[in-house]
Order: structure tokens, then C-alpha cells, then sequence
């Protein structure tokens, strides 16, 4: 698949194949030995039709979004057959593709050599959905599944704690901590941090008025006044 990511990295630098047909006949050629060599490699059938589905998604992708005239006729020729379609018998690899990749997630290390392609794709750039929704969530998902890969992998010990999948967090606190104990960190950590702040302030407000102590100060010698009677 390398040689195809690759395909992808000169579209996107401005190499425009002269002849569509012949370009979509190189691809499918470059699909087709790609199956043959990870059916070698004992990969798993699921996987193998999941990182050509994401592979075509990609670019499908990058022909039809390309803004340089030059990719006109390209474009033309590859809108009336998308390789999604003429494959997969789909044109919503911009939704379906976020679909499969939750599900490649879900079954960790299982599916971790599509969930790899998945993650290259979207490195190289596939938005899918998200171009007209928020590139920013789009971002925080690629480093997720970064992240996600590395411990499978083993290049990472374990998650942050705060990484949990939003709708999880509540069971996973309701099941290991229970209420009583939170309610009572929560009063420990209200009283330390009120003492904490009260201690700072008055540390603050001796330092302040350290400077006026001296500003009025008893006399040295003690006044004396001596009255004479006749």
C-alpha cells in the first residue's frame, strides 16, 4: 500500500496523469497486487477489504477536491466512476469510512493492521465528513487513533486517564469510586485550597505593610519640662 500512499503524496503536489483511463487502470493494478501480497502475509480478509475500501475512499477524495484547473478532465473522468462505487458499490466513504474505523477501534489489536491504513489515510489528509463539520474534532481524532495504535504496539505504557471515551467515564467512576468518597475529596480539596489562599494573603498583606511600620515611631529621649514657682 505504500506505493499508493505514495500516488497520493504526487496528486497532491501537482502531478496530473495525462491519461484518466490509463491512471485508474494503474491503480486497480496497484490494488490488485496489494491483495494478492497480504493474502501471502496471512492478513485477514476483513482487513484487507477494509484498507482497500479506505485507500479508495482517500482518493476518490483527493482527485474530486484538487483546485487547479490543470485536474479538470481527471476529475471529469473520475466523478462518473469513483473507485468507491465501481468496488465497493458505495459513494458514502465520507461517513462510512468513520463508521468502519469506530468499529476497527473497538476491536483493538484484532484489527490493528487495518486500523494502521485507516490512520495513514487520514495523516495524508481525508477529512470525509468532517470537511464541512469541525476539523479541529477531525485533528483531535487522527492524534487519538495515533495514540491508540502506539499501545496496541506496546510503545506506550497506558492512556491518560482523561482520554476515556466521554460516555464511559460516568459508569467507570460510579463503578470504582462511590459517591460518598467523591463527595468527601471534594470538601478535603475545598478546605486546602481555601487554606492555601488565606495563607497567601495574609503572607501578601504582612509583606505590604512591613513597609510603613517605622512610619511613626515613639521619640528617642523622653520630653522633660521644668516649672518654677515663685
Amino acid at each position: 500500500m505504500h506505493d499508493g500512499f505514495y500516488l497520493i503524496f504526487l496528486i497532491r503536489n501537482q502531478y496530473v496523469p495525462a491519461d484518466p483511463q490509463r491512471f485508474r487502470e494503474k491503480i486497480l493494478d496497484l490494488l490488485n497486487r496489494f491483495e494478492q501480497q497480504a493474502k501471502k502475509l496471512q492478513f485477514s480478509a476483513d482487513d484487507i477489504h477494509d484498507a482497500k475500501y479506505a485507500f479508495c475512499a482517500l482518493i476518490d477524495e483527493t482527485i474530486v477536491t484538487q483546485q487547479d484547473p490543470s485536474y479538470f478532465n481527471l476529475q471529469n473522468s473520475w466523478l462518473i466512476s469513483p473507485l468507491q462505487l465501481s468496488l465497493f458499490g458505495s459513494q458514502l466513504a465520507g461517513y462510512q469510512f468513520f463508521e468502519i474505523l469506530e468499529q476497527l477501534r473497538s476491536r483493538g489489536k484484532e484489527r490493528l493492521a487495518a486500523l494502521e491504513v485507516f490512520h495513514y489515510c487520514l495523516l495524508l489528509g481525508f477529512q470525509g465528513k468532517y470537511r464541512i463539520e469541525s476539523i479541529e474534532s477531525l485533528n483531535h481524532l487522527v492524534a487519538r487513533v495515533g495514540d491508540e495504535i502506539d499501545y496496541l504496539k506496546g510503545k506506550k505504557v497506558a492512556f491518560s486517564p482523561f482520554s476515556a471515551i466521554p460516555d464511559q467515564i460516568r459508569n467507570i467512576i460510579h463503578r470504582e469510586l462511590p459517591f460518598f468518597w467523591i463527595l468527601i475529596f471534594l470538601l478535603i480539596f475545598a478546605l486546602l485550597t481555601f487554606a492555601g489562599l488565606r495563607f497567601m494573603l495574609n503572607n501578601q498583606n504582612d509583606k505590604a505593610l512591613s513597609n510603613y511600620q517605622n512610619v511613626i515611631s515613639a521619640p528617642q529621649e523622653q520630653a522633660h519640662i521644668t516649672i518654677y514657682l515663685p
